[in-house]
């Protein structure tokens, strides 16, 4: 179905347009019709449209201005002007600000359904290519085994324990876990944020998929083995009857990491667990195989960690990361105390000198920080480019420098620009505030969103996004709203001329405050002056 709108100052233009016409027999809705370009820019934000038939001279934003902007916001609807005004340069000035075609007032019923029809033939064209191209992702979507991934990332970290229910749905699957002894492998594309650089979405998701496939038929040589993702990485999970030597698993590890060089051209570092857990220590060999990784994090791409060699006997983080501190530094930047955040930072840096000897601690004690303060932008809603510039690479070379005091700089750095954000969130009602008290102190002037916007220091955009989360409507909608309500009071006092009235509360055109009036009270200005008490 086709969406079709209608914007014209006079009412019996837009419902000519919509009897002239069966539209339905043409699998076409009109859906929203407005009076003029500033309602229809409004429309537009909560409707998707298709066809945009339009009068030129309007109240508020006229036809030009409101093409204009359509193209620039809304590039796929296609927009028709309809004119009394036989003049070429119009067509042209309609053509040239992207207008698809152009008809002259009064239009026969034939040329008004050819305009539109030659534009809906325009839609399918592009509609079919769209079509095309979602049928291909669907084809790809539709061959990942979504289900078996979303059972065997339960197996690994869910806490309810019901290991038998997703064993057995597994089984149907096609994949059996019938021995008694799991080990988990974690495999992590090398350098992954930098190929976010160079591929694009699909591309990425291709190449995980390729991998999955090839650490299945590499590794399915030790054992039963399935594999998910999980955060960019991908986690194979062995099944052994017997307990076996970590040389005679390392041996095809590295078979994997040739097969994904040669075949994916991608180098992989890899996590080994403990090859001996139980089905219910899955989730200790998934944090082991992490570990694993983490612990080599800055030794550069291709590593292969064998969590009993290299970290069994090592002191774990959990036993020395100072996590009551992480929370005192966290509850200082949720109540914005500068000072406290200070304080507690400096607590976190004098922490760290005594790891001075131990620099691996250091960076994954100063990792593990970061990465909690980014989580809470996440829990509360933070602009994360804006703090951390959506660089994992840019944030490695940060915790990554030698100096201490660097480290620390960064770390309170980050810390003080949540704290900024989370101040400037509580603010947002205070902004919309002013934006209302504005709008109630000069709603019979010349204002516009862009206008009051501009007074509250905010973008329009954003005030637009103010009013639909927390009044839910839109400027316009209030500021009629307002004008309306002084309107009716005004309409009390018999002696005051409708015409007055209307310039009173902000409409310089009579005729536009009775079309609006009638709008959001039911009836004319003069039916509600007749039935109002005197």
């Amino acid at each position: 179905m086709i969406n079709l709108m209608i914007i014209d100052d006079e009412e019996h233009a837009r419902n000519g347009i919509k009897s002239l016409i069966n539209w339905q027999d043409y699998e076409i809705s009109v859906i929203v019709e407005g009076c003029d370009g500033a309602e229809a820019l409004e429309l537009l934000e909560t409707n998707h449209i298709d066809i945009l038939i339009t009068d030129i001279r309007m109240p508020e934003v006229d036809g030009f201005k409101l093409i204009k902007k359509v193209n620039e916001q809304y590039s796929h609807v296609k927009c028709i002007i309809m004119s009394g005004y036989n003049d070429f340069n119009y067509a042209r000035q309609a053509i040239k600000i992207g207008a698809n075609d152009y008809l002259l007032k009064p239009s026969s019923k034939q040329e008004i359904l050819d305009s539109v029809l030659k534009l809906v033939h325009q839609i399918q064209v592009e509609n079919k290519q769209h079509t095309h191209l979602n049928q291909l992702n669907k084809g790809f979507r539709e061959s990942l085994p979504l289900l078996k991934e979303n059972l065997l990332r339960n197996l690994v970290l869910s806490d309810d324990n019901s290991h038998e229910q997703l064993l057995n749905k597994l089984k149907i699957s096609g994949l059996y876990f019938s021995n008694p002894f799991f080990s988990l492998v974690k495999i992590q594309i090398d350098n992954f944020y930098s190929h976010l650089n160079f591929y694009e979405t699909y591309d990425i998701e291709m190449l995980k998929y390729g991998l999955k496939n090839i650490s299945e038929e590499t590794l399915s040589k030790v054992g039963s083995c399935g594999t998910f993702e999980e955060q960019d990485n991908i986690i194979v999970i062995l099944n052994n009857a017997q307990k076996f030597d970590v040389s005679h698993l390392l041996h095809f590890v590295n078979e994997l990491k040739e097969n994904v060089e040669q075949y994916l051209q991608l180098s992989i570092s890899v996590g080994i667990s403990g090859l001996d857990k139980p089905i219910n220590q899955l989730k200790t060999a998934y944090l082991q195989a992490t570990n694993a990784l983490d612990s080599k994090f800055f030794e550069g791409p291709g590593k292969v960690i064998d969590y009993e060699k290299e970290l069994k006997n090592a002191e774990s983080l959990e036993s020395t990361y100072p996590l009551e501190l992480e929370k005192l530094i966290l509850q200082s930047v949720l109540s914005r105390e500068e000072s406290n955040i200070k304080k507690n930072i400096k607590f976190f840096q004098l922490f760290l000198n005594k790891e001075r000897s131990l620099k691996d601690k250091v960076v994954k004690f100063t990792f593990n920080l970061y990465f909690s303060l980014y989580h809470l932008c996440i829990e509360r809603n933070l602009d994360l480019h804006e703090i951390f510039k959506q660089d994992l690479d840019y944030i490695n070379l940060k915790l990554t420098r030698s100096n201490i005091e660097d480290i620390y700089e960064e770390l309170l750095n980050t810390a003080l620009l949540i704290s900024k954000q989370l101040d400037k969130k509580k603010s947002t009602h205070k902004l919309l505030e002013s934006a209302l008290e504005f709008i109630r102190q000069n709603y019979d002037k010349n204002i516009s969103r862009d206008s009051v916007a501009s007074e509250v220091y905010i973008t329009p955009g954003y005030l637009s996004l103010l009013f639909k989360q927390h009044l839910n409507m839109s400027f316009l909608d209030f500021l009629h709203k307002i004008r309306i309500e002084k309107a009716c009071l005004l309409l009390n006092d018999p002696s005051k001329r409708v015409a007055d009235i209307a310039l009173e509360v902000g409409y310089n055109d009579e005729k536009y405050f009775f079309q609006v009036f009638k709008k959001y009270i039911g009836m004319t200005p003069k039916q509600f002056r007749n039935t109002s008490p005197n």
